[in-house]
């Protein structure tokens, strides 16, 4: 090969490669540049959507955790104090809260139907509700029912006809609680409330509502019992007047009477005694 040949070869490499170094050394410095100006406000951008991506990330585990804890607490609850304690330590998550209210009040209005505060258990017996304990319960019914009403309205923005799966119920528990205490009136606004929120929407509440309205009307109706004074006393009919035939039975029955005692006072007969056997002829001396 000829040496020119190879010295403009080299020569031509040489000047690629100090073409391309200075390209690249120019987009350094470029690069150099723009972060000095403008790259830190995109560095913060980024940053801050990391953070939010992050942020949002641990907001939906920690609520999952909540509402896990919430619910599992309600499933193990059994006793109406222990549904409100749920109601109250999970305030946070509003759909177990208000169905943790519903369940205390419920199991109220059923201790005061039954009458009995702690059903029986293995060998323990159960323990009845008196009457003052009858009146904490249905306090406690009422105020249950109203704080899941309550909770059910603010998270529908108060819109009542939307939570009217809970709303309803619980006017029909009010309206229960308010009859156990002999106040129908107040009962019949709480039923005519229901229709109300029910509306078009919830035919079903609006016909159930309805039939206990119309069963309102009897038990209002006060019942008064007569006085001892006031009941009719049928009179004692006098005994028949003996007839002929009656007399003539008695006649026969005191006639069999008088002989079967005449019988029994009469000796026994001796005994027939037995002959001898007549010895055969010819026979002994």
């Amino acid at each position: 090969m000829d040496p020119k040949s190879d010295r403009k070869l080299d020569r031509k490499r040489m000047s690629q490669v100090q073409t391309q170094d200075l390209t690249e050394s120019r987009l350094n410095d470029d690069f150099v540049f723009w972060l000095k100006s403008k790259g830190h406000n995109y560095l913060l951008v980024v940053l801050l959507i990391a953070c939010a991506v992050l942020g949002y990330n641990y907001w939906e585990r920690k609520n999952t955790s909540k509402t896990s804890a919430a619910w599992g607490d309600l499933a193990q609850a059994t006793l109406p104090e222990a549904y409100e304690q749920v109601a109250k330590d999970h305030a946070d998550v509003p759909q177990a809260a208000m169905m943790a209210l519903m369940q205390a009040a419920d199991r109220r209005l059923q201790q005061v139907q039954t009458g009995v505060l702690v059903p029986a258990a293995g060998e323990t017996a159960a323990i009845a509700l008196d009457e003052a304990g009858r009146k904490i319960a249905l306090d406690a019914a009422d105020e249950d029912y109203a704080k899941a009403a309550e909770i059910a309205t603010k998270v529908t923005g108060g819109d009542r006809t939307r939570a009217a799966v809970i709303v309803v119920p619980s006017l029909f528990g009010r309206a229960a609680v308010a009859e156990c205490r002999g106040d129908f009136d107040g009962a019949t606004k709480f039923l005519q409330e229901a229709i109300t929120v029910a509306s078009d929407r919830w035919p079903r509440f609006v016909e159930v509502a309805n039939m206990r309205i119309s069963g309102m009307t009897g038990l209002a109706t006060a019942i008064s019992m007569p006085k001892q004074s006031e009941l009719l006393v049928k009179p004692v009919d006098a005994a028949p007047a003996a007839t002929a035939t009656d007399d003539l039975f008695q006649q026969l029955i005191n006639e069999q009477k008088a002989q079967d005692a005449a019988a029994s006072k009469t000796p026994d007969a001796a005994p027939i005694p037995t002959p001898a056997p007549t010895p055969a002829p010819g026979a002994g001396g």
